[in-house]
């Protein structure tokens, strides 16, 4: 700081900014390196450092990695206000601000971005397929450079994704997969994640093992695949696939008849069957089946085993903490960052899925089968 209390990289700034005005600098003249600054005001490289991110902020140099700092001419500065900040933007459309793992979904993909010199805007869909068409429409039309979708399902929008594929626009989906679709996707090994529950399950004993899903399996690629790893286990494990322990798509039927009668009829129907175990396809469907099972009396693990899937916040924080397969939305924001990065700077395009490791995280919720 100065005497006056003015920050030593904005005087630098201001100094460097006078230069180039009176001419001193022409347009793509080099500036003075970091090193020649820090020597000639007598400051450290990471002032300086400041002051030369300042200037190529306000627009009056650029600067090229390895080469140095360059007077912005009048041509290059128009250039790039007409393609305006998104030239340098990536958006991540979201269902929702509260969905399973969002924070991490962003911070993975704003922290990449951010470290290649990109920035990260947010949009919500509020799981409205059309509201989701309406902003892949408006922010390809306003110039963003790529786009991280998270879709509401995998069903809808496929004539502006085949329409966007075909120009090789830069975009990847995070938590689901098209099919039918080229395009570049960063998901879990939700298959995976689903055969390792179901196949603990089996290890500790159980044999009737029910799957619990809120939507269908045609409509959300995760679902589905969790459901096959289901499926698979049971197979390689030579258990039989029973259709009366299966419940797919069970919101439409909750909402139907209330959720009091339907979770009567679902715990009703376990115990009539003997049903032990139960692999759900989040941790919220399970936290509230784990709540319903223990009014009813219902001990946990022992009576019924549960496990979850995403170890959402709440598996903690339940009566009984819940055993869950974990994901790395983290990971997912970042890998689906860099692929869009890589397509923009290098012409690197992704098609097809990059599968993300889960892991079985084991808490109260899944013993052994009763004898």
């Amino acid at each position: 700081m100065t005497r006056d209390n003015k920050p030593l990289y904005s005087v630098i700034m201001d100094e460097l900014k006078a230069q180039i005005s009176s001419g001193d600098y022409l347009p793509e003249a080099q500036l003075p390196t970091e090193a020649e600054l820090s020597s000639r005001y007598g400051v450290s490289r990471i002032t300086t450092r400041r002051a030369l991110e300042e200037l190529e902020r306000d627009g009056y140099i650029y600067r090229i990695k390895g080469s140095g700092s360059f007077v912005k001419s009048r041509s290059r500065a128009q250039a790039e206000k007409r393609e305006g900040a998104a030239g340098k933007m990536v958006s991540l459309i979201l269902p929702s601000e509260d969905d399973r793992g969002t924070m991490g979904y962003i911070r993975g993909a704003s922290d990449w971005l951010n470290a290649n010199g990109y920035y990260l805007s947010l949009h919500q869909s509020d799981y409205d397929s059309q509201k989701e068409r309406d902003l892949l429409e408006m922010l390809t039309r306003d110039g963003i450079s790529g786009i991280i979708l998270y879709p509401r399902n995998d069903q809808t929008n496929y004539d502006i994704l085949h329409r966007l594929c075909l120009e090789h626009y830069p975009i990847v989906t995070i938590d689901k997969y098209y099919d039918s679709l080229p395009l570049g996707a960063v998901v879990s090994d939700n298959l995976d994640g689903s055969y390792r529950a179901v196949s603990r399950l089996i290890e500790l004993g159980h044999r009737k093992i029910a799957f619990l899903t809120a939507v269908s399996i045609e409509s959300t690629s995760s679902v589905r695949d969790r459901y096959f790893g289901y499926c698979k286990a049971l197979k390689d494990h030579g258990l039989p696939i029973d259709s009366r322990y299966i419940r797919l798509n069970m919101k439409g039927y909750r909402e139907e008849i209330g959720v009091e009668r339907f979770y009567t009829e679902l715990l009703d129907s376990y115990q009539n069957e003997g049903v032990t175990a139960i692999q759900t396809e989040n941790d919220l469907i399970a936290a509230n089946l784990l709540n319903r099972c223990l009014d009813r009396g219902i001990r946990i693990p022992e009576d019924f085993s549960i496990i979850g899937f995403d170890n959402n916040p709440v598996t903690e924080h339940v009566i009984i903490p819940l055993t869950t397969v974990e994901q790395q939305f983290y990971e997912i924001g970042r890998r689906a960052a860099e692929i869009v990065v890589l397509w923009l700077e290098r012409g690197r395009q992704t098609p097809g899925r990059v599968l993300v490791p889960v892991k079985l995280v084991e808490r109260g919720t899944a013993g052994p089968a009763p004898q």
